[in-house]
């Protein structure tokens, strides 16, 4: 995943850290299940991309719509779990598509070059909101972490975090690991969406 930014609270480096990015190859990923039509139910809920995908739905019959749903899942799964670095605008080599079954392959394949230029304008317009709100972002989470440390009347304790944020419809967080969440870059962008969704994750994490 590409990396824009890290975001520090005001305090010994010890303490707490959280970094952010714009994930491009699940970007790249959720576009290709929203122009095949493919349940948002699995491996877990995630809304559709924003702007909407225009679909383009093949031709297939049940079996092969089943074939093309469970393999869509195991190649997400396997992007989210994989921890090697996928760069934007990286190949389709780079997808770890030479497990899935040929039918699938043909439609990444298909709609690929569609799906990395959404990809490209999601991160640049993300990068761009990021820059320029930059110092109010981080005061957000500072902010959050600040009003978690009042609750629990001490200081957090020590915690990294990761937010992997989706160009996503609507208000949405899910945690995939100890140290990362996936978000909504809608909730992202509200403080009282961020305090909502990722203030029970914080506070977990800060005991």
């Amino acid at each position: 995943m590409q990396r824009v930014g890290n975001i520090w609270g005001k305090r010994a480096p010890a303490s707490w850290r959280m970094g952010e990015d714009l994930s491009w190859p699940l970007t790249v990923a959720l576009y290709i299940r929203d122009v095949l039509k493919l349940p948002a139910t699995v491996p877990f809920f995630i809304p559709p991309l924003v702007p909407e995908v225009p679909e383009h739905i093949p031709v297939t019959g049940p079996d092969l719509d089943i074939l093309l749903g469970d393999e869509w899942t195991a190649w997400f799964s396997g992007l989210l779990a994989d921890p090697r670095v996928i760069p934007r605008g990286g190949p389709i080599d780079y997808f770890s598509l030479e497990d899935r079954e040929p039918a699938f392959r043909d439609m990444v394949e298909k709609y690929f070059g569609s799906a990395g230029a959404a990809a490209d304008n999601a991160f640049e317009a993300y990068f761009k909101q990021f820059q320029a709100n930059l110092r109010v972002q981080g005061l957000a989470v500072t902010k959050l972490v600040q009003s978690i440390e009042k609750e629990l009347g001490r200081k957090a304790s020590p915690f990294e975090l990761n937010l992997v944020i989706l160009p996503l419809e609507g208000f949405w967080l899910r945690q995939t690991g100890p140290q990362q969440v996936l978000l909504s870059e809608a909730a992202r962008r509200k403080p009282e969406q961020l305090r909502r969704l990722l203030g029970p994750v914080i506070r977990e994490l800060a005991r």
